[in-house]
């Protein structure tokens, strides 16, 4: 067989088309000498297999304790998927609750979304189409817009992705609004202070086991020595 001599089929087409992003300046701050001692107590107790595929129950169970104890979001453990990152459980998100050929609203930076979209086929506006299936949207959003924004997705039953990834966070979540919860998938990461630990979450949604699914069809799990050093560093509320 002859190996192709152009990009003609759609998929390649767009991964051709994917921009080139410049490399995100990522500090490393030393970690506390309880959370390495935890990797090392994982590594110890033979913690080197595979995990639940959805993640450890115990980081899960904080994740969902957190999202109550934090925003007063209600969010079974069940509802809860560890993953490689938040740049994983976005691009999860987007392929799966965005339709090819339809457009994400997004009113702040889409640089995070841009390449799954478009393998996707999808793209990304920032104002409301007729074909918007999706709202993507940050706590940097100005307060007032993102209201609006959710009342809209309200009223035309949209998906709603709230990404707390590198945000500075309020008492503000979409999902406290119990017309929108079911539609609400939250993302979020330990990734400022555990860069290269590989350690993010979403969560919620009446689609969240759709999600996992579709996780789970991308890559097995978070490696279970970095998901107990993240739960020794949240329980000690340095994250």
């Amino acid at each position: 067989m002859n190996p192709p001599t152009s990009l003609a089929r759609p998929l390649a087409d767009r991964v051709a088309a994917l921009p080139e992003l410049a490399a995100p300046t990522i500090e490393n701050p030393p970690l506390p000498p309880d959370v390495i001692a935890a990797a090392e107590e994982a590594l110890a107790r033979g913690e080197t297999h595979y995990t639940d595929r959805p993640g450890i129950p115990e980081f899960r169970a904080w994740v969902a304790a957190h999202l109550l104890d934090r925003w007063g979001v209600g969010v079974d453990p069940s509802e809860v998927t560890i993953t490689c990152g938040s740049t994983e459980a976005r691009y999860v998100a987007m392929t799966l609750l965005a339709e090819p050929g339809s457009a994400v609203l997004c009113p702040g930076d889409s640089s995070r979304i841009e390449g799954a979209l478009r393998l996707l086929g999808a793209r990304v506006v920032d104002s409301i189409q007729a074909d918007v299936r999706l709202l993507y949207i940050t706590p940097a959003v100005y307060r007032e817009t993102a209201l609006e924004l959710l009342k809209q997705a309200e009223d035309r039953g949209w998906w709603i992705v709230w990404d707390l990834s590198f945000a500075a966070l309020d008492d503000f979540h979409p999902a406290q609004n119990e017309a929108l919860a079911k539609r609400v998938v939250t993302i979020n990461s330990l990734s400022e202070r555990m860069p290269g630990w590989r350690l993010g979450w979403m969560a919620g949604s009446e689609a969240a086991l759709r999600l996992r699914a579709g996780k789970q069809a991308i890559t097995i799990c978070t490696t279970a020595v970095s998901q107990w050093a993240g739960l020794e560093l949240v329980r000690a509320g340095d994250a």
